[in-house]
């Protein structure tokens, strides 16, 4: 068990998905939400929801509104309650820990990247890039890549059929295309 926080994204707009991502029902009965709250504890100690209120979670609310999934990162960091984060989406169902092993076992801030282009999400990441991300949000940037490419990070490059683990569920149409056994 990583002895650090697992974060998750759900601030989004969703507007490709029609409802909130994190609370669309999975082929197996249980929302995007429920499926990453089981990752993030089979991952981490603790599990910290952001940009949304979910009941029986503890959440923390962007400190600036509009700003997208970095706004969320922003806070997350501002909160002081680790040191190290694992940053997820909402929509990322398809993930399983041994697929996220070398995002941890990095000493730095790291991501993954496909074909020389950086995932942006899952993101390992230390609190003390706060005042970078808030620089960066100060700047006009909102793209996660945009903020990672402005810090000091390590770069995990995985295979294609590696990398499609870590693709977001963006509609509907996306989730009728997977064929996950585990939503069997």
């Amino acid at each position: 068990m990583w002895s650090h926080t697992v974060a998750i994204l759900i601030g989004g707009q969703s507007k490709r998905m029609g409802s909130p991502k994190h609370l669309v029902t999975l082929r197996n009965g249980k929302t995007m939400l429920d499926v990453m709250l089981q990752i993030a504890s089979s991952i981490g100690n603790k599990t910290i929801i952001l940009g949304g209120e979910v009941e029986g979670q503890k959440c923390i609310q962007d400190l600036r509104k509009q700003h997208g999934p970095v706004g969320g990162i922003e806070a997350l960091l501002h909160s002081d309650i680790d040191s190290n984060y694992l940053v997820l989406g909402c929509d990322m169902p398809c993930i399983v820990k041994r697929d996220i092993l070398p995002l941890l076992e990095s000493n730095s801030n790291a991501v993954f990247s496909h074909n020389n282009v950086l995932l942006g999400l899952p993101l390992h990441i230390h609190a003390k890039e706060q005042d970078a991300c808030s620089e960066y949000l100060d700047s006009g940037g909102k793209s996660i890549r945009g903020f990672v490419l402005s810090i000091e990070h390590t770069s995990i490059p995985l295979d294609t059929k590696q990398a499609c683990t870590f693709l977001s569920v963006n509609s509907r149409d996306d989730i009728n295309k997977l064929a996950l056994e585990k939503w069997s």
